[in-house]
């Protein structure tokens, strides 16, 4: 899991990257974690999409999602509503447009629905443009929440170096969960 993030993130994390953190988060008490894995026994190699939980079992790792159910505030800034938030959606550069990160996502919507979840959310860099389109395709849209549909109409009396501080390099996407 570790090589798949950082071969895909380096570019937006850059000198940040602290990958035992980020194992962290992915086995905190609280995260769930989806594993798809390339079979290679018996299958010729070909992908075959076998979605499985596992217990730190990540050999021949294509794909992964790690969500957890929480709740996060909605735009009546006094109510929160539950939600499954997807903390991370990874496939590998050899596994791309196969389907695999639609179906990661498809499982995490199913299980936000049979837990009463109000919506899927996740946040993802604005510079992550091929993810940004591959959301919006499969119906994520910005969430009220999201600060940045907010800083660009925020008033233009700041000076240059306040907006450098506040700059917010994250969209903050969701889904609603028709439950």
């Amino acid at each position: 899991m570790r090589t798949i993030f950082e071969e895909n993130m380096k570019e937006f994390l850059e000198g940040t990257l602290d990958p035992l953190q980020k194992e962290e988060e992915w086995f905190h008490p609280y995260a769930r974690i989806l594993v798809l894995q390339q079979e290679t026994e018996g299958a010729g190699g070909q992908m075959k999409n076998k979605s499985q939980f596992v217990q730190r079992d990540f050999l021949n790792v294509v794909a992964y999602g790690v969500f957890r159910f929480d709740t996060e505030e909605n735009a009546d800034d006094d109510l929160e509503d539950e939600v499954l938030y997807c903390y991370e959606l990874q496939v590998s550069s050899t596994a791309r447009r196969q389907g695999l990160g639609r179906e990661l996502l498809e499982l995490m919507s199913l299980f936000g629905k049979q837990h009463h979840m109000k919506k899927v959310m996740l946040t993802c860099f604005k510079a992550n443009e091929e993810a940004i389109a591959f959301y919006k395709k499969i119906g994520f849209t910005n969430d009220p929440i999201c600060p940045s549909q907010w800083a660009d109409s925020e008033s233009e009396e700041e000076t240059e170096e306040e907006e450098e501080e506040e700059e917010i390099d994250y969209f903050i996407l969701s889904k609603p969960l028709n439950t």
